[in-house]
């Protein structure tokens, strides 16, 4: 047998340990250099996702054009969900730029988790046969969009309607803004439009003047409505008329209102409660209450019917608003060279049975 010297025996060991050590270290850096290739690729890819991160989500559908878009909310970090309505485009196959319309949700804190994405078809195909690109966003807190509540701010024996308001303007001014900038949209002209909650949120938005919005739309508009499950109360009357008063402050875009003599929700004597403090504190207002609207008036802008309850004043509405726009665009900034206008009425339509 080779008997070998603790010194030779010492080299023997030494150079394997430097091997082993050799061995090791080579491993760790080619596990680095996975990790590292894996964290590019993964940054690549996030890098490329966050560029495209909004935008449309799927093939356009057979009814009007419709299709699923992802946008930016109010928050940073949170999208929204969003249906998206157009007219046909032109037989050249150029598209052009059309007016924006953005029709806002109510909310059901009992089922804002459930509902499916907003359609409102027959709003929306009143206003995509009048040739404009309509989206319906899905704020924070409901449906597909998902996560928390954000605009619902206090609580029904202390409200804060003013703040709930602004934080669902929010979303419909990140809406109103990534739109706009879309090739198939115009830059101007926008109109809001909102019911319930979603009216609500329109009318604090109107506060906010944005360049690109021409005239508001508020259908039943108001927060706090059914408190308690029962009909006809409001979580804070005084709250809503205060900051209807705060909005109207600012708010220089025209708006037209429309509540039906039977909305359980938001009745005749408070829209028209909130139509007064609005006019008062400088807002521009056209309110019409309308007849009875089937079961429930807060509906009125759910179906075919409504067209013949509003389509012929909001239709006038919307032909004045685009005529004024020069006008109102170059005083914009100094409100009080423009005297608010107000026009409360009842309306005589009837509705008609089908």
């Amino acid at each position: 047998m080779l008997r070998r010297s603790a010194c030779q025996r010492g080299l023997i060991y030494m150079s394997d340990a430097r091997g082993i050590l050799l061995a090791r270290t080579a491993g760790q850096a080619t596990l680095l250099m996975l990790f590292l290739t894996i964290g590019l690729t993964v940054l690549s890819r996030s890098s490329s996702a966050t560029e495209h991160e909004f935008g449309a989500f799927g093939p356009e559908g057979s009814r009007m054009r419709e299709q699923l878009w992802v946008l930016p909310s109010g928050e940073a970090g949170r999208d929204m969900r969003a249906t998206v309505f157009r007219p046909k485009g032109d037989a050249s196959g150029t598209e052009k730029r059309r007016p924006l319309v953005v029709i806002n949700h109510g909310t059901d804190e009992m089922t804002r988790l459930a509902v499916s994405m907003p359609v409102y078809y027959w709003l929306s195909r009143w206003f995509v046969e009048r040739g404009y690109v309509v989206v319906l966003p899905q704020r924070r807190g409901h449906g597909a969009t998902g996560g928390p509540l954000s605009e619902s701010i206090g609580t029904c024996e202390h409200p804060d309607h003013y703040a709930s308001g602004m934080v669902a303007a929010d979303d419909i001014a990140a809406a109103v803004n990534y739109m706009t900038k879309q090739p198939f949209v115009a830059s101007d002209g926008a109109v809001v439009v909102g019911m319930s909650t979603g009216g609500w949120a329109s009318l604090a938005l109107a506060a906010r003047n944005l360049p690109q919005v021409q005239a508001i739309v508020n259908f039943a508009g108001g927060r706090g409505g059914h408190a308690y499950g029962e009909p006809n109360a409001i979580c804070g009357t005084e709250e809503l008329l205060a900051a209807a008063r705060a909005y109207g402050t600012h708010a220089r875009e025209p708006t037209i209102w429309f509540y039906a003599k039977n909305d359980s929700y938001f009745g005749p004597k408070l829209a028209k409660s909130l139509a007064q403090v609005w006019s008062e504190a400088g807002g521009s207002v056209e309110e019409h209450i309308l007849p009875p609207y089937g079961a429930e008036g807060h509906t009125i802008a759910d179906d075919r019917r409504g067209w013949d309850l509003w389509g012929a004043s909001l239709q006038s509405f919307l032909t004045r608003a685009r005529e004024n726009a020069g006008s109102s665009v170059k005083i914009a900034s100094d409100p009080a060279a423009r005297p608010a206008t107000s026009i409360i009425e009842t309306s005589t339509l009837q509705t008609h049975s089908e």
